[in-house]
């Protein structure tokens, strides 16, 4: 079993909200989450959502790309995408996905970017054009994930109560603006004169970036990135750099050590095997980074999280 199944959990059970049928999926907000070892669910077509991870990997394929979340990131797919799930996993692994109702979302942006006359004088459009967002892998820091979390925790919790449960989807939605404005911005830097020459260049550093992440769990070179990305590596990297603020090499470095905390933190796994899981070819250059990073060994960071 795994991302989409539709056996609720003991805990869960009381909120209707938590692996519903899949004909609500759509008409109202719902959370999908599972836990298992292997799970496959071919050519699905969703609804606006967002995959994440609780613990372990797993991976989405949709419009010929291949995703591969881990737990310190996360994938917006699209309404009515087609998308196709695999967990293949020696360890449990258990994921977390948000289903937006139909135009939910939209009148969020709606109502965060039109003016309140414009909003007076249509209260209730007749229908919502899609946002389209950039489907791509989203790691943190981010608004978005710490409120998915946040929403995970408080569904969680025994005393849950549905209205307030909403207001988090709110949340939620409002990042989900947030962040797609900030993808505008980010495509803006590129120096191309034409709109759709930026708009197809950063899609194209989306999908070396979507590669780096995907592969943070081995060993990646910058050639494999621009290869994802149909660009020569100078053009990938100086692009990269300018539009990211940081070169491939130092965001793949960034999120190794992220994922890494995590692992230190909310897992047993040995410092050895989190080196291993976190990409990096030796123990000792993932003590070095990390000490330089934080200002503690990996051992002594734990400890310290461990005390607090």
């Amino acid at each position: 079993m795994g991302v989409e199944c539709r056996q609720p959990a003991q805990a869960l059970a009381a909120i209707p909200i938590v692996n519903p049928v899949e004909s609500a999926l759509g008409k109202r907000n719902a959370v999908l989450t599972g836990t298992g070892r292997r799970y496959c669910a071919p050519d699905c077509e969703g609804w606006l959502s967002i995959k994440t991870v609780v613990s372990g990997s797993a991976a989405w394929e949709a419009g010929g790309r291949r995703f591969v979340l881990h737990e310190n990131n996360y994938l917006i797919l699209n309404d009515r995408q087609h998308y196709t799930i695999t967990i293949e996993s020696s360890q449990k692994v258990t994921t977390f996905c948000i289903f937006f109702e139909r135009g939910f979302v939209e009148d969020v942006y709606r109502g965060m970017v039109r003016p309140d006359e414009e909003l007076l004088d249509a209260p209730q459009p007749g229908h919502f054009a899609p946002l389209g967002f950039y489907e791509k892998i989203e790691s943190e820091p981010s608004r978005l994930l710490s409120k998915i979390r946040a929403i995970q925790r408080a569904i969680s919790a025994p005393d849950s109560i549905e209205d307030e449960i909403e207001d988090r989807f709110r949340a939620i939605a409002e990042a989900m603006v947030r962040e797609h404005q900030q993808a505008d911005s980010a495509r803006a830097k590129l120096p191309a004169v034409r709109a759709a020459t930026r708009e197809e260049l950063y899609k194209r550093l989306l999908r070396g970036r979507d590669c780096l992440l995907s592969l943070q769990s081995q060993p990646v070179r910058l050639l494999e990135a621009a290869r994802a990305a149909c660009l020569s590596p100078y053009h990938f990297h100086r692009t990269f750099t300018r539009v990211f603020s940081e070169t491939p090499h130092a965001f793949l470095t960034r999120q190794r050590l992220a994922r890494a905390t995590h692992l230190l933190t909310q897992t047993d796994h040995s410092v050895t095997d989190i080196c291993l899981e976190t990409g990096f070819e030796s123990l000792g250059s993932f003590s070095t980074l990390f000490r330089h990073r934080f200002g503690a060994s990996p051992r002594e960071f734990r400890l310290s999280h461990a005390r607090k």
